[in-house]
């Protein structure tokens, strides 16, 4: 599984006529819950992270855990 620009999956999601789940992220465990979903079903995500967790974290770290 590879980063993708959001613009890409959002458009491949339009011209294939499906939806892609976005899911707010505050911990490990939950980044490879939802990654490994996304590899088994073959399916895009958006992990996304908000600022109250980014406080205890740094997105060079969070790239990593996907």
């Amino acid at each position: 599984m590879s980063l993708v620009p959001m613009k890409q999956i959002l458009d491949e999601a339009e011209r294939g006529a499906y939806g892609v789940g976005a899911f707010n992220v505050n911990n490990m465990e939950q980044i490879q819950g939802i990654v490994r979903a996304a590899r088994e079903t073959n399916s895009p995500v958006i992990i996304q992270a908000s600022k109250g967790a980014l406080r205890y974290t740094n997105l060079i770290y969070l790239k990593k855990l996907m």
